[in-house]
């Protein structure tokens, strides 16, 4: 894939700010271990190293990406495909329905992929005084002008929050966005 055109490019993009009692090495077993990201998100594979795999299993929807960032205590990055494949017979039929939903035909979303760029997902930790951390994290993608990737990438952060959510609130926290 070469990229989006940055003629045609639009930015979809989510960030969310965390300040937790906790110190980087609790915050990094929770995010960056299939065990703790499989305690607040989903049920997760993980390859723990630049390259690996990371796999989450959503039960409707597995997602399949790659590590491009692990330094233990404070940065853990991957990126996911858009839950999209290049032939319209390729698509899950759960998205497939979706794009219908909208008026969206299959072939059209299709052939958008060559506009858009991975999701990226990226947690920074850092450490501060008093036993405490901040964990930043920070998701986005490039994609092309097409209302239903600005709509399913609003989806996507609606329903990352409540997760982002469930792994601040394993530690006293204060929440910032």
């Amino acid at each position: 894939m070469s990229g989006p055109d940055p003629a045609r490019r639009t930015e979809h993009r989510m960030e969310r700010t965390y300040r937790v009692v906790a110190t980087p090495e609790q915050v990094w077993e929770a995010i960056a271990t299939a065990k703790g990201i499989s305690s607040w998100m989903a049920p997760t594979r993980l390859d723990p190293r630049v390259g690996g795999e990371v796999s989450f299993d959503f039960g409707h929807l597995t997602s399949t990406g790659v590590v491009t960032a692990y330094s233990p205590p404070e940065r853990f990055a991957f990126e996911e495909p858009w839950p999209l494949a290049e032939r319209p017979e390729d698509v899950d039929p759960g998205m497939a329905g979706w794009l219908a939903s909208l008026g969206v035909p299959l072939d059209a979303a299709c052939e958008a992929l060559g506009e858009a760029s991975p999701v990226a997902t990226e947690f920074l930790v850092e450490s501060e005084s008093g036993g405490s951390c901040v964990i930043r994290v920070v998701t986005s993608a490039y994609g092309g002008s097409a209302d239903w990737e600005r709509e399913f990438f609003a989806e996507m952060a609606a329903g990352f929050a409540p997760m982002l959510e469930r792994l601040a609130s394993r530690f006293a926290v204060g929440v910032s966005r």
